[in-house]
């Protein structure tokens, strides 16, 4: 563990060496970059349609995890029927959740708006306040918030507005060398006069959105391509995303988020020997600097979603899948289903259309698989994160060896299992499973690469009969509408 450590500290150190010698050029440049900034985003603002400064508060915190064009359409039948602070505060929650339910996490938000509301009624009179130390004490309202609300309802320079746009550009134009959004927008801070603040952070958000994008920057026609030292551009192109150097135990590394806190208590029961293994550190220090760096799915309080909808002793089929979803308000933790309100994606749509044909079940208004998980139904990916937009960004970072200790744990059960494996990914995974004791059916993937042969596989039907054959309950496929 030691010479790992060495190994990968070296590497971090001379990374950091490359880094730095961009800095101070990239300072120098720093003017002509504004410049052209202005230049191609002269009127740069947020995204977020608002008329006042509380439409544009509500409309930061409804848009996470989900894209503003999706924002934009909720919000002018929210705003029609509660115009001000109080009307949110003294809505009907269920109302609410209804109104935002197209934003994803319908619940979680509706809650946050509402918090925040009455906070600001109790507090500032119901008026939002028009500085960043205030802004900070609301629920839910963190400083990249607060700096979008100041900045772009107010014209206050309060702060640079670093999201994950700019935390990115500012890293490839060499403008820092750090993760944490804070710290970046410290360093921007010290770096840029005031009076640029409130220019740079709008529109390098959008030159991160349309030009220098996570996956293949369009670099040749970038107005700053003889500026920048495209520092980490190269990993990208090639699909092999950057990897944050772990902290090592014995070097004093800073702290990272305990993965094994998240897991449900039977569960964690079940894998406590995995969390005292060298990859599983190894994978909570990744994951951590990830969601440090980068917008990354699901988010964390649904991480293990599908282990806590489905008890481990509630096991009765296991329903595999590769890696979450990596649109934006798709990924929950549970395979293949995305939350109320979030467009059913392709493969969802053709395991519909099967279980439409196999039972005559009535295509749902939703894709949201948890009356399935409740049944016993655990609808387990092989990676359970992923980078935002970056399919598969998260791939041999220690996840598969984390559900492949699941897969293992089920299999141990005294009580037979049904294991449903989709495609080449998953049946890579039957050498974990004691065939003799439970039962693995195994047929083509949904996606629209393989559907023809998915359909007509009848695998719901397939499953209730395995159940029934083990004494088990056979499941109601159907899910209601929501």
């Amino acid at each position: 563990m030691g010479a790992t450590c060495n190994t990968a500290l070296a590497a971090h150190q001379n990374s950091l060496q490359t880094k730095g010698r961009f800095m101070l050029s990239a300072a120098r440049q720093l003017p002509l970059i504004v410049q052209r900034l202005n230049q191609a985003h002269p009127s740069a603002r947020y995204e977020l349609n608002f008329d006042n400064p509380l439409q544009l508060l509500v409309a930061t915190i409804l848009a996470a995890q989900c894209t503003d064009e999706r924002v934009n359409r909720v919000t002018p039948p929210l705003f029609a029927q509660y115009p001000t602070a109080r009307a949110i505060a003294d809505a009907d929650l269920a109302d609410l959740e209804t109104l935002v339910r197209a934003t994803g996490y319908y619940r979680q938000k509706a809650k946050a708006i509402q918090n925040a509301c009455r906070a600001l009624v109790e507090r500032f009179g119901g008026q939002v306040p028009r500085n960043i130390d205030d802004l900070t004490t609301l629920p839910g309202v963190a400083r990249k918030t607060a700096n979008v609300v100041l900045n772009m309802a107010f014209g206050i320079p309060s702060g640079v507005i670093v999201d994950t746009h700019v935390a990115r550009v500012s890293r490839r134009l060499g403008l820092t060398e750090h993760e944490d959004g804070e710290r970046i927008e410290q360093e921007l801070m010290a770096t840029l006069p005031q009076s640029d603040w409130i220019l740079f952070g709008a529109a390098l958000v959008l030159h991160g959105r349309y030009t220098c994008t996570a996956r293949d920057p369009h670099c040749a026609d970038c107005m700053l391509n003889d500026l920048c030292p495209k520092l980490g551009v190269a990993a990208d192109e090639v699909d092999e995303p950057a990897v944050a150097t772990p902290a090592c135990p014995s070097s004093g590394g800073t702290a990272v988020s305990k993965l094994r806190d998240l897991v449900p208590a039977d569960w964690r029961d079940v894998l406590a020997d995995e969390f005292e293994k060298p990859y599983f550190a190894q994978l909570e220090a990744f994951v951590a600097a990830e969601r440090g760096a980068h917008q990354v799915f699901p988010p964390e309080r649904d991480l293990f979603s599908a282990l806590r909808e489905t008890p481990f002793q509630d096991v009765k089929v296991l329903l595999l899948g590769q890696d979450p979803y990596h649109g934006d308000g798709q990924a929950h933790g549970m395979c293949f289903s995305v939350p109320p309100g979030i467009k059913a994606p392709p493969s969802l749509v053709n395991m519909f259309k099967e279980l439409k044909d196999d039972l005559g079940c009535k295509v749902p208004n939703n894709g949201y698989l948890v009356p399935w998980a409740k049944q016993g139904v655990l609808l387990l990916n092989a990676v359970l994160t992923v980078r935002a937009h970056e399919p598969n960004s998260h791939k041999n970072q220690g996840w598969e060896q984390f559900t492949d200790a699941i897969i293992r744990a089920v299999n141990d059960k005294k009580k037979p299992v049904v294991f449903v494996l989709w495609g080449a990914y998953a049946q890579k995974k039957e050498k974990l499973i004691d065939a003799g004791r439970h039962r693995v059916l195994k047929g083509a993937h949904p996606s629209p690469l393989s559907m023809k042969k998915f359909f007509g596989s009848r695998p719901y039907s397939a499953v209730n009969r395995v159940l029934q054959e083990f004494g088990s309950k056979p499941i109601d496929w159907q899910l209601p509408d929501v």
